[in-house]
């Protein structure tokens, strides 16, 4: 009931801030330091749970989930008014600009809001730490959860076990495609991100094959085992080199020598050479899969280890790296900053105005001083 009335008793000029992410969206009150509620982005289609944006080919369908939505979070989650108020929307530098105009649409014209202003997800993370004047931000986007996802239903087919009805049985056996949901379960309640010395062993010695895995198992001890209830009558056996070695994906280099870290490396080389150091020393790293046990300390082993090598050590001076800690978790930091800039004076200079809209139609790409649309 406290959600209620908190909701009841927030003033009407209180801007809505949104974050609409792929896998799961923030939202809540300008002015606070936590969003209301993490929702997953997804809406019931025939009674089952369908991602909005798996297929964003159809507009029509898309506008349909997207209003479905947006009426949720204004009548169920934050229990608020949604004609007259402003709405801060957070955005990823990667969306689509059909998905921007349509968001538009949505908010001015079908749920009336007063107005409605985007903010750059890498900004808005900014915004929190104060007077920074030059940052590195990598944002663990979703797509590092997917590959995450799909490199554990591909070790579980390789090591685990099932225990079904009472009778025990290898994962593969039993042809058993686990939905993302379960998958991101596994992911957040079971796995973490081996230190970097460690998963030097592993690709060094190849442990990763369960033959020499137990014939070095005296040498080298894996972590223990989970045992995971999927339904009443089903329990996976997850080893440990599954919930160890899920997280190498993002580490590992694909064919073109590319991983997180060399990413990140790639960026201060393409940088002013005067800049580089600050940017070092200003790195912010966010998203819900960096919040994984070990991601932080194992990138900056990453960091470390390849700065050193053929590859940068003559085009990189830095050897040393530093982080920020966000006044926040890592998975809404974003929202965090959209959340500062909403309580602004500013605000209404920077946003879309909906009369204005109504006259014109305008989507600007970005906002200047003057009022907007």
């Amino acid at each position: 009931m406290s959600s209620l009335f908190d909701s009841l008793s927030a003033s009407e000029k209180t801007s809505i801030v949104i974050d609409i992410g792929h896998a799961y969206t923030k939202c809540g009150f300008a002015g606070s330091s936590s969003p209301r509620h993490i929702i997953p982005t997804s809406v019931l289609v025939n009674e089952k749970e369908q991602h909005i944006f798996d297929n964003q080919s159809d507009l029509g369908l898309l506008r349909e989930q997207l209003t479905e939505f947006i009426r949720l979070i204004y009548y169920k989650y934050i229990i608020a008014n949604c004609r007259d108020r402003r709405v801060v929307l957070v955005e990823s530098v990667i969306t689509p600009t059909k998905i921007r105009h349509l968001l538009t649409d949505i908010f001015l014209k079908q749920f009336e809001a007063s107005s409605l202003a985007f903010v750059p997800s890498h900004l808005a993370a900014t915004f929190t730490l104060g007077r920074v004047p030059l940052a590195v931000q990598f944002d663990s986007l979703p797509y590092a959860g997917k590959a995450i996802h799909g490199r554990i239903q591909q070790l579980l087919e390789q090591h685990a076990s099932v225990t079904k009805n009472g009778k025990k049985q290898l994962f593969k056996d039993i042809n058993l495609k686990l939905d993302q949901e379960i998958l991101e379960d596994i992911k957040v309640r079971c796995c973490f991100v081996s230190p970097f010395e460690r998963a030097q062993i592993y690709a060094e010695n190849d442990l990763l094959s369960p033959e020499k895995q137990r014939k070095n198992d005296d040498v080298f001890k894996s972590a223990g085992n989970v045992d995971y209830p999927v339904v009443s009558d089903m329990i996976i056996h997850i080893p440990g080199i599954v919930r160890e070695l899920a997280c190498e994906v993002l580490f590992e280099q694909d064919i073109d020598g590319k991983s997180i870290a060399t990413l990140l490396l790639d960026s201060l080389v393409q940088s002013a050479l005067d800049i580089r150091r600050q940017l070092a020393d200003n790195i912010l790293i966010i998203g819900g899969t960096a919040m994984m046990p070990g991601f932080l300390h194992r990138l900056n082993s990453e960091l470390i280890h390849l700065a050193n090598v053929s590859t940068y050590n003559k085009k990189l001076a830095i050897k040393t790296f530093h982080y920020h800690s966000p006044p926040g978790q890592l998975n809404y930091v974003t929202w965090l900053g959209g959340s500062f800039f909403g309580a602004l004076d500013t605000l209404e200079s920077q946003s879309i105005i909906r009369e204005k809209y109504l006259e014109n139609g305008i989507v600007p790409d970005w906002f200047t001083g003057e009022r907007a649309g």
